[in-house]
């Protein structure tokens, strides 16, 4: 059984309308051990031969047996496993990675070498033995003919193929460096299938085993009377090429070393990448923040003020909860604390110049009320940044944005902010906390014994100051009927809340307090407003996130284009990563590596401006705050973009032939 075999190969090219013949009728079977020289004029089929050996050209008639295995029905991805195994290439057009150095270009035919010291190595070795042991940090588009052609050689026999095929390999080499290339592949061939196509036929006589030539796309003669020192080693007894072993470990980690030596070997291409994609991540960013309202459509209409574990409780009878009714009720149903009065709890706002505030406690033992969401600690809010927190019952706190830092001042409180009236009562600022994050209700701090005094005022005349909330609706549909019941008597107030430790548990207890006469809720019940509310909320909400969609989906458009063809560039180093048989699946992870890594600039670009923006008094409230899963969302939108784009140019790259891809020559 020959180790390669051609039966009856023919080879068709289709161009426009046209059909030309490559090769007819080839019928060739090679050996291990052989030095075959294939010679013919220019265009007579010579390199479209070599082209099918390698399996970087298809073909369309007869047979290549590969260890008496038929090839016939390869596919592209059958054929990339083929150069794998079997393939090492030299380039008439050497095809060398412009943009990689010397080094890299013979390492990259090392990737099977797991030790990066071993393979560096043998890598220098070869370079030494080519006569480019001086050259090795020197890219490749800064050599000359001859050394890029000493690089390919080197290159090709660093990968320990059984074949080697060499297309006019001295093409571009003096008469000695002639020389002393085929006396080095004739060593470096010893037990391998050397296949040489060359226009000089003296340069190899001298080692050849076997003179094929080629003459209108057929096999003119096949010559194996040459000399005895040439003769082949031929396959008896040698063993087959054995699998590579599938390690998806180290082929992941080769492919993240060949995407990052990509990604530092072309500046201008990464920076040119980077830059589109920062534009992607910051442009998302900016939209997102500056559109708030773009989602505010797809809110539920809240009855209370959501809380973990809140329940709110009143009854039939109109009656008022006392103290000892509530404890009562806690004990039963298992709460972990009560409030008397938390209507306060719902009324929303305290309009003060241009910002709402919503009236918060403050006490240095919580232990009151330990499961409530609304105290204000020491601990929860950190050192005040003006001022101090309050101590007398007429004191208070202002928790606000930075944005507000002009208004309130930064070293001591301004004239503007010294006072506020809450209804009948007034308190002097003492102090002020500024936030970055503008997202957050600003309120104001007082202390425990000033809220328990407002809640009860504001508990016995809620009609009053439900009025004062963002939406009055909320605060009524569940007790209608309670309200009915009392008729004009509107001011009596008999609604309490019990406090659980999840909201599970909340749910399950305010299902039995109706159970048992109660009208409960928890305070995440949602109601359905007039349609009038629904239709202004729409028709803000929904603008806006058109807007938001229509910039998205242009900023998509943007990265797509810019991105795609960017990658294109890198297609013929891509292509000649193919050609020298590099796994598939390391040459996927690279492309993929290197366009994820190209979004990091972007990414912290886009914290650092935002960061700025956030802690600056003057641009605080332009942008909305953005938390880190609104980030998440952004990153992850750009991540599948990129990672759609690479798709698409990996499935180019592979749909077709390498012949059929490969770009020769020098890089542009």
């Amino acid at each position: 059984m020959a180790f390669l075999q051609l039966k009856n190969i023919g080879k068709i090219y289709v161009s426009e309308g046209t059909v030309a013949v490559g090769i007819r009728n080839v019928n060739l079977s090679f050996e291990r051990g052989e030095f075959v020289a294939i010679t013919g004029a220019s265009g007579s089929g010579k390199s479209t031969l070599l082209n099918v050996i390698s399996g970087m050209d298809t073909y369309e008639e007869g047979e290549l047996l590969i260890e008496g295995k038929p090839t016939s029905h390869y596919i592209q991805s059958d054929w990339e496993e083929y150069r794998e195994k079997y393939i090492s290439f030299i380039f008439q057009d050497y095809n060398i990675i412009d943009s990689f150095t010397v080094l890299q270009n013979v390492e990259l035919a090392l990737m099977d070498i797991r030790n990066p010291l071993e393979r560096k190595r043998r890598a220098i070795e070869l370079l030494r033995r080519v006569g480019l042991e001086s050259h090795l940090k020197q890219k490749g588009s800064r050599l000359s003919g001859g050394q890029k052609q000493r690089c390919v050689i080197a290159r090709a026999l660093a990968k320990d193929s059984p074949i080697i095929l060499a297309d006019e390999p001295t093409g571009n080499l003096d008469a000695q460096s002639s020389k002393e290339i085929v006396q080095l592949l004739k060593e470096v061939s010893k037990d391998k299938l050397l296949i040489v196509v060359t226009h000089n036929y003296d340069e190899v006589k001298d080692h050849a085993s076997r003179h094929i030539r080629v003459f209108d796309g057929a096999i003119e003669s096949d010559d194996r009377s040459l000399p005895e020192s040439a003769e082949p080693i031929m396959n008896q007894g040698h063993e087959g090429v054995k699998e590579q072993p599938n390690d998806r470990v180290y082929d992941l980690r080769s492919g993240l070393r060949l995407g990052w030596a990509s990604f530092l070997a072309k500046p201008k291409l990464t920076l040119f990448i980077c830059f589109i994609l920062m534009i992607g991540v910051l442009g998302s960013a900016f939209i997102t923040g500056a559109l708030e309202d773009a989602f505010a459509m797809f809110g539920k209409f809240y009855m209370f003020q959501p809380a973990k574990g809140r329940v709110i409780v009143s009854n039939h009878e109109a009656k008022e909860f006392t103290d000892a009714d509530l404890e009562k009720l806690v004990e039963e149903y298992g709460a972990k604390s009560y409030f008397r009065y938390d209507a306060i709890l719902d009324t929303a706002a305290v309009k003060e110049e241009s910002i709402e505030f919503t009236v918060k406690r403050f006490t240095k033992t919580r232990a009151e009320f330990p499961t409530l969401n609304f105290g204000a600690t020491t601990k929860q809010y950190g050192k005040p940044s003006v001022g101090r927190y309050p101590e007398d019952d007429d004191e208070v706190l202002l928790y606000v944005p930075l944005g507000c830092k002009n208004y309130y001042g930064s070293d001591s409180i301004s004239t503007k902010a010294n006072d506020i009236h809450i209804n009948t009562f007034h308190y002097d600022v003492v102090g002020v906390k500024y936030y970055i994050d503008n997202t957050k209700q600003p309120m104001i701090v007082m202390t425990d014994a000033a809220y328990k005094k407002l809640s009860e005022h504001v508990s016995k005349n809620w009609k009053k100051f439900r009025d004062l909330g963002r939406d009055s609706n909320s605060y009524t549909v569940l007790f209608n009927t309670m309200i009915n019941m009392m008729g004009s008597n509107d001011n009596i107030y008999n609604q309490a809340s019990l406090f659980f430790s999840s909201e599970a548990k909340a749910k399950k207890a305010a299902a039995k307090l109706r159970e048992n006469g109660y009208l409960a809720a928890t305070s995440k019940a949602t109601y359905s407003p007039d349609i009038f509310s629904l239709i202004m909320r729409a028709v803000a909400g929904g603008f806006s996130f058109i807007i938001w969609i229509i910039a998205i989906v242009f900023l998509i458009f943007f990265v797509n284009l810019c991105t795609h063809r960017s990658l294109d560039v890198i297609k013929s180093d891509l292509t000649i990563f193919r050609s020298m048989g590099i796994s598939v699946r390391v040459i996927k992870i690279s492309m993929f590596y290197r366009m994820y890594i190209s979004i990091l600039p972007g990414l912290l670009l886009t914290l650092i401006t935002f960061t700025l923006i956030y802690i600056s008094p003057n641009y605080n409230s332009m942008i909305r705050f953005l938390h880190w899963y609104e980030y998440l969302f952004i990153i992850l939108g750009i991540v599948v973009i990129t990672t759609l784009v690479t798709r698409k140019q990996i499935h180019r790259l592979f749909e077709d032939s390498v012949k059929k891809t490969l770009k020769g020559g020098a890089e542009a």
